[in-house]
């Protein structure tokens, strides 16, 4: 009998990172692979579903245009308890991160007494409040996994560390480096390659331009913060003419009214609409660092060996600062222009911190996943 397995997604970052598990699951007759997106994000999803080629069985809308956290939650647990008391058989619930349909996923599994398999499990700030709700959200959901697949030996030891039992702890590194190097397949088997991509973005650039990649779009850093990362902007592209800048500006609206009244038709800063997958790799693939408060490209930076300027005063990986690929300077104008300007003028400096040992793994994550939950089921079945 295969098992029956069920990942839930509502966002891009969860949906890449999910993609290699649920592909190799699809192709593996021992399990039966059942896809549930809840709609949480819909305009950033659908290309990546579309580039993933991942079948989606059951299509939710939680998302509520300015409604509360609350609400989104609410209504997401909602949907989800009809979609799996409707659903024949489920003996896995797999989940990845730290969203609100990651917490409503965790809960639905918990009340319905299904196993939990949380991905990506262990990361921590420390700080509820510094990323909000995601802190609260992960560590809720480590109360309720059955597994916790951790990407680094420090996620695993977190776990440790909240009392979790250590045979439910797994460290398979990062599934995003999976996605990449599959992504990075799937780019290659096409006709646009990378500098096709990028002239069709609209980045024209000259041999010694430098192009940098630039994402903001933490709640903590609205207002005050995306105004300080502004200014520096503003004072490196004055001190730097080579250097170019490609932002592709969130949809909120606090983050892209300041970015377009600050640089719309500025000549060194490309302010793009949010890009496709394939689109975020080709611009990560030839920038020469980046500048972000994204999680998730923390995490792929140390695979293309390009320096990280991380928009936080905290990150919840820390490994990446600790590889020496990552350099935490928050939105202090001050601190920002200072290691941007060392990794523009010291070419030692620079590649100590882009000749890194990625620390997220081999791109094997998505195998180690799926072969543990194997052979935990099959024991657990032998035994009854």
């Amino acid at each position: 009998m295969p098992i029956d397995l069920s990942f839930i997604f509502g966002t891009r970052p969860e949906l890449i990172k999910l993609a290699p598990v649920i592909l190799k699951a699809r192709q593996d007759s021992r399990f039966k692979v059942n896809v549930v997106f809840t709609g949480q994000h819909l305009e950033l999803v659908q290309d990546a579903i579309e580039f993933f080629q991942i079948e989606i069985d059951h299509h939710l809308q939680i998302m509520q245009p300015g409604k509360s956290l609350n609400i989104l939650l609410s209504k997401a647990l909602t949907e989800l308890d009809q979609v799996y008391r409707d659903m024949p058989k489920c003996d896995v619930i797999v989940v990845q991160g730290d969203t609100t349909t990651v917490l409503a996923g965790a809960l639905v599994a918990f009340n319905l007494n299904i196993y939990l398999a949380h991905v990506e499990a262990g990361l921590r700030s420390f700080d509820l409040m510094h990323p909000f709700p995601e802190e609260a959200n992960r560590q809720l959901v480590s109360r309720l996994a059955h597994w916790h697949f951790a990407p680094t030996r420090r996620s695993a030891e977190n776990l440790r560390q909240e009392n979790i039992p250590d045979q439910q702890i797994f460290i398979t590194g990062n599934t995003v480096v999976d996605a990449i190097y599959h992504a990075r397949d799937l780019m290659q088997s096409s006709s646009q390659q990378s500098q096709q991509r990028l002239e069709r973005m609209g980045l024209k650039l000259n041999e010694q331009d430098k192009l940098v990649l630039l994402t903001a779009h933490r709640r903590e850093n609205f207002g005050e913060g995306i105004q300080n990362i502004c200014a520096a902007i503003h004072t490196l592209c004055s001190r730097y003419p080579e250097l170019h800048f490609a932002w592709p500006v969130h949809l909120n609206p606090q983050v892209y009214e300041i970015a377009y009244r600050e640089f719309l038709d500025h000549p060194q800063v490309h302010l793009l609409k949010p890009l496709d997958y394939p689109d975020l790799l080709a611009v990560l693939g030839t920038a020469y660092f980046i500048m972000t408060d994204s999680g998730g490209i923390q995490e792929e930076s140390p695979t293309y060996q390009k320096p990280v300027l991380i928009l936080r005063d905290v990150t919840e990986r820390p490994e990446v600062v600790e590889a020496g690929c990552g350099i935490l300077v928050g939105t202090d104008q001050t601190k920002i222009v200072q290691e941007f300007s060392r990794l523009m003028d010291d070419p030692a400096y620079y590649r100590q911190h882009a000749e890194v040992e990625n620390p997220f793994g081999d791109g094997h994550a998505s195998e180690r996943i799926l072969e543990q939950m194997l052979q935990d089921l099959t024991v657990a079945e032998s035994s009854n």
